[in-house]
């Protein structure tokens, strides 16, 4: 479940000087969100009392209701007292598919609410199906959703910045245990301590810990009874709603008022909006020489579009969506099984699950599903906007049929069955290169296949399917079949292995540093925080199994290493010659391994800075 609440306040007027005088107003903006099993509400109000108002009643009732909630909305709107509100039930439920799309609506400046049932065995499996593997706890639940918010922290070292005076580390996390009620009074307080210090104990000494603020303990059943914990509740999300840094940004004017109009044709149930008609209510608000330049219009909607208002992409600008509770919505159509006994008779929907391919005949029966969206009539939209989001792709193979992949919707399958399948049980393979990251949301392993798919050939099977599965795809490397590229995610890792039908070696670093380069720029598109390591596993080793896995100077340090799967030992050679510039041979390595360093006292050296003294940074992409 995930709740996001903007927060506007309209201050008085002020004069700031620019190049021309601009009448701007104060407006404070933040959201919160609570992630959970069931899905998402959104909530926005421009006061304080609105807001604990709205809370109160909408938060309340949701949580009550969270299990069989779909979609309902609370709409205020008032020229005379500037005072409205939007709320709205996301309901993404847990599954798995959904995990291409979540990242979507996730944002830095947002107080997220963590919602777990409290009377749960801490220890046994009770959500199911939400990677390829179980959670296989509670506190587990909670410490992938931490992984998650963490990723939109800052730089942890700029505490200016990141942290308040506390040392607290933002977006802030409040987590809410429900159930309360389903606990006998007497162990109530026992059934929270021990919760406390089942989290502390998961959680141990990592960073991301320190998003935690308090913790609220509520009855789903018998809100009443826990009136006064709800009022707590409600504070403190206004309270961390107003330590943001931008809590009081002076916008001008007429982005505010623009803004309300916005609010306004939300209010009317106009979820889009074209380019054009952006234009003119623009104009309206008078925004100045529209006709001559859209640029200032453009900055407000990419500044609206940052902050989680609406979605808008200058490069597609055909509509603007207005409420991105439309885009869940939209999302639902297509990632999810909800349509799946309706369209049985559809083999379309068979091709889908077992090969990810989205046809349009498919697509129009899906948009059709939910006509009060008018879905037909922005079917283009959507679909750019769905690739502008990775979630589906023209694979290069494809082209002129202009078929749509999804691999998010693929039914799983085991990498040893594919290998199987394409024949290449006994074929030479290189060793794996791995990225190894802290945490790695599973929607960004989508975007980084989808890059694939999109520059390279995917591999065929003997029935001509193309070899695309969810978190798997294989491509061909070079025009006769013969040297084919596995990439696929592990949890935390993706792992690059190359399988060969032919009798030459080959060096593949020029792959490596494009997937090097497509993590870094993932980090910068998305704002997102996270750290990797480079790593190596021998050609027989399980991409999935964390044994094995090596650094780079670790191999390189001596002639040989000892493999922790397979419990012998392999020629470092072996491992990282697939993947680097050049090789070395055994007198470079014995050289490294005992002089340390060239020419440099060992002491002040670090083992990365050695290695590159010996290989050059080109090896390390």
């Amino acid at each position: 479940m995930c709740i996001k609440i903007i927060i506007h306040h309209y201050g008085k007027l002020q004069q700031v000087k620019t190049d021309f005088k601009v009448s701007t107003r104060t407006r404070l903006s933040v959201s919160s969100i609570v992630v959970g099993r069931y899905g998402m509400i959104m909530i926005e109000t421009p006061m304080q009392d609105r807001l604990l108002r709205i809370i109160d009643t909408c938060f309340e009732s949701y949580i009550m209701n969270a299990v069989d909630a779909d979609r309902d909305s609370y709409s205020v709107w008032s020229r005379q007292n500037e005072q409205f509100a939007d709320c709205g039930f996301w309901d993404f439920a847990g599954q798995k598919e959904f995990y291409a799309t979540h990242q979507t609506f996730l944002s830095a400046n947002a107080v997220y609410l963590l919602v777990a049932d409290i009377s749960k065995d801490f220890s046994k499996k009770t959500y199911n199906d939400m990677l390829e593997e179980n959670f296989d706890s509670i506190g587990e639940y909670i410490d992938f959703w931490l992984d998650n918010i963490h990723c939109y922290s800052r730089d942890v070292h700029n505490a200016s910045i990141q942290c308040n005076d506390n040392f607290e580390l933002n977006p802030p996390v409040v987590i809410v245990g429900t159930g309360i009620d389903k606990i006998p009074l007497a162990k109530r307080e026992e059934r929270k301590q021990n919760f406390h210090d089942h989290l502390s104990k998961i959680l141990s000494v990592h960073a991301k810990r320190r998003h935690l603020r308090k913790t609220h303990f509520l009855s789903n059943k018998f809100p009443s009874d826990n009136g006064e914990e709800f009022k707590k509740l409600r504070s403190d999300i206004f309270d961390k709603a107003k330590a943001f840094n931008n809590w009081g940004d002076n916008l001008p004017t007429r982005w505010i008022v623009l803004e309300k109009e916005i609010y306004r044709k939300i209010s009317e149930k106009k979820y889009t909006m074209s380019y054009d008609e952006a234009i003119q209510l623009a104009t309206d608000c008078s925004f100045p020489n529209l006709k001559q330049t859209t640029s200032e219009l453009d900055s407000f909607l990419k500044y609206e579009h940052d902050i989680g208002n609406i979605i808008f992409f200058v490069d597609v600008k055909d509509f603007i969506v207005l409420d991105p509770k439309w885009l869940v919505d939209v999302f639902k159509c297509f990632v999810s099984n909800q349509y799946k006994n309706e369209l049985i008779n559809m083999p379309e929907w068979s091709e889908l699950e077992e090969k990810g391919k989205l046809s349009n005949n498919l697509i129009v029966k899906l948009l059709e599903k939910v006509p009060h969206l008018s879905l037909m009539k922005h079917k283009t939209f959507v679909l750019q906007v769905m690739e502008k989001f990775d979630i589906i792709v023209r694979p290069k193979n494809d082209e002129v049929s202009k078929v749509f992949y999804m691999p998010c919707m693929i039914k799983g399958v085991a990498l040893h069955d594919i290998i199987r399948a394409i024949g290449a049980d006994k074929c030479y393979k290189t060793s794996w290169f791995m990225i190894e990251f802290d945490f790695l949301p599973p929607s960004y392993f989508n975007h980084i296949l989808v890059s694939f798919v999109k520059e390279k050939r995917l591999s065929t099977k003997k029935d001509n399917q193309l070899c695309i599965y969810r978190n798997i795809g294989l491509f061909d490397i070079n025009d006769a079949r013969t040297r084919v590229l596995v990439i696929c995610l592990s949890k935390n890792a993706i792992a690059m292995q190359v399988l060969q039908w032919n009798l030459e070696r080959h060096c593949y670093s020029g792959i490596k540093s494009k997937l090097i380069d497509l993590v870094r720029t993932m980090k910068l598109r998305y704002r997102i925080n996270i750290s990797y390591t480079k790593k190596f596993k021998c050609s027989e080793g399980k991409c999935f199994e964390n044994d094995g896995r090596v650094d780079f100077e670790t191999e390189l340090a001596e002639i040989e290493y000892r493999c922790t799967e397979h419990k012998n030992t392999h020629l470092s050679k072996d491992i990282f010659n697939s993947w680097l510039t050049a090789l070395l041979n055994s007198s470079s390595v014995k050289l490294f391994s005992r002089q340390g360093s060239i020419g440099t006292d060992n002491s002040t050296v670090s083992p990365s800075e050695k290695t590159e003294r010996v290989l050059g940074t080109s090896f390390f992409g």
